[in-house]
């Protein structure tokens, strides 16, 4: 019963003193933690040149998401973990439809530099694995998975010290089907 007793005690001075701290960590600020998501717009800038047969259509474009975790270190540097869905693009030929299904994760360091007020402009650069899949007419499926460079930059409008919009560009150097991203992304800062 003593020890109950303690535990009571002891549970009720920690929350005591936690009062002052939580009711003030608006004051603070946010940590650099930030999570995100967005969509845009894929192109695949290589899909259908190596082909050697007349195509009558090809879609390179087409919508894409994704989802991100980041750690800023300051207003200049952070670091990012996302998953890409860049969706499929295709060509018909003469014999069918070819069709390339791309998503993956990559994990970037960002460079920001802030312009003005709420306004920052940033480069980001690093390692992504995607898994693509190719289909063609007759059924035959071609799966890669590897690791290759990405790339982008973009801009951020902080709307709140905790909310912000960010548009970017983003190119990922798959080999054969180098895909380059353009997406809007809403933010939130913890």
């Amino acid at each position: 019963m003593a020890n109950a007793r303690k535990f009571v005690a002891a549970s009720l001075l920690a929350a005591t003193l936690a009062v002052p701290a939580v009711a003030s960590a608006h004051w603070l600020g946010p940590s650099g933690l930030y999570v995100g998501a967005g969509g845009g717009f894929a192109r695949n800038k290589d899909f259908a040149q190596g082909l050697t047969v007349p195509f009558t259509n090809r879609n390179r474009g087409h919508a894409a998401w994704k989802a991100f975790l980041g750690y800023s270190f300051g207003p200049f540097f952070a670091i990012q973990a996302s998953y890409e869905n860049l969706g499929g693009s295709s060509v018909t030929t003469p014999i069918g439809e070819t069709r390339v299904q791309e998503r993956g994760y990559n994990f970037d360091g960002i460079i920001n530099i802030p312009i003005v007020h709420h306004v920052s402009v940033f480069g980001e650069a690093g390692a992504a694995r995607f898994h693509t899949r190719t289909t063609t007419p007759v059924s035959v499926v071609r799966k890669w998975n590897g690791y290759h460079p990405d790339y982008g930059a973009g801009v951020q409008y902080d709307i709140t010290q905790y909310v912000a919009l960010r548009g970017e560009w983003q190119e990922f150097r798959i080999p054969h089907n180098d895909t380059q991203l353009y997406s809007g992304s809403l933010l939130f800062h913890f």
